[in-house]
């Protein structure tokens, strides 16, 4: 089984990790020096050019408000007393839809200091407006996911299901607890996700491929030790932690990590449930999705204006958040390919 795949980093040439010199058109891409920057600019330069565009756009708008407040109904920017509900006042939106624009524009960049920075754009975002008008909260699970961030992602899923299941809850208290859920038990059951009359799609399908990736990395961990007898020298225990998890839900585990053939074993088997219950819950949500993802050729072209629950829409937009995660987790999509096969 092969390793998860890791995003690039360092010079954007080379893969060299020290010296570097970032880029000051899009500041997401690195170079170890002149030679390799000029080297990549006619690849580099069109993405750079639409992402340095985007971010001059949204340093106006922030600058808008930041230096007019008294256009807006406060004493002071959005930004000192609006935080938690940005959205409310009309004249932030223009500012919110440019910083997304500059976001969307990144993802043209595949390496580790833009997905890291589209994440944090995203996560900023929520910071300003909670209610998440501009559904980026659909968008953050992947990111984390791209990044092995297994355990954000986890919480981050687990916190909106359970308070969309929470009808009190007063999206305007900015007082009330928000994303405050934190290393959850990413083995629990996941019916209580799962369970929702109208779940995210996007959710769950990140919620599947987590479970995906925990399988894989359990698969491995134990075909590695599978040999090693029932006495293994600490050193070599470390060597294992440290070449093979790259889940830090798997690294943070020392019972995972140290314990007994038996405990893995038994934990494989609780995640195969698990994704056959998710996996169900995809099917029942959008029918369209899992073929979608198996065959995506047709669903990846052109980005639909409106969608609906359960539409081919539904699936271009999901697959367009997601589809890298699942393609830089290696078997990942076939293992769903044999669960469709299983179900005819």
């Amino acid at each position: 089984m092969a390793d998860m795949v890791q995003l690039p980093s360092g010079c954007q040439v080379c893969g060299q990790k020290e010296g570097l010199l970032q880029c000051s058109g899009c500041k997401v891409v690195s170079y170890c020096g002149r030679d390799h920057q000029v080297a990549d600019r006619p690849l580099h330069k069109s993405a750079c050019s639409a992402i340095r565009k985007a971010r001059v756009k949204m340093e106006h708008e922030e600058q808008i408000l930041r230096t007019h407040p008294g256009d807006f109904t406060m004493e002071a920017d959005p930004f000192t007393n609006s935080v938690g509900h940005f959205w409310s006042i009309y004249d932030t939106r223009d500012y919110m839809r440019s910083r997304f624009a500059l976001v969307d524009h990144m993802g043209e960049i595949q390496n580790v200091q833009s997905v890291q920075a589209q994440l944090d754009h995203f996560m900023d975002m929520l910071r300003l407006c909670r209610g998440d008008n501009m559904g980026v909260r659909h968008l953050v699970p992947g990111l984390m996911l791209r990044l092995h961030k297994d355990q954000e992602c986890y919480d981050f899923i687990k916190w909106w299901a359970v308070v969309n299941k929470n009808s009190q809850y007063d999206w305007g208290d900015t007082d009330l607890p928000y994303l405050d859920i934190k290393n959850a038990d990413v083995f629990e059951p996941v019916e209580q996700i799962c369970s929702s009359d109208f779940p995210d799609l996007s959710h769950l399908v990140c919620l599947a491929l987590l479970k995906i990736k925990l399988l894989f990395e359990l698969l491995r961990l134990q075909e590695s030790t599978s040999s090693l007898g029932p006495t293994v020298p600490r050193e070599l225990l470390d060597l294992i932690q440290s070449s093979i998890p790259q889940s830090t839900v798997i690294r943070a585990s020392h019972e995972i990590i140290t314990g007994d053939s038996d405990t893995r074993r038994a934990l494989i088997e609780k995640l195969k449930k698990q994704i056959d219950v998710v996996f169900d819950a995809v099917q029942k949500a959008n029918k369209h999705f899992w073929p979608g993802l198996i065959d995506p050729d047709d669903y990846l072209k052109g980005m639909p204006a409106a969608y609906s629950r359960g539409s081919v829409e539904e699936v271009k937009l999901v697959l367009r958040w997601n589809y890298e995660a699942w393609e830089e987790t290696p078997g990942a999509i076939g293992w769903i390919e044999s669960q469709l096969e299983d179900d005819l």
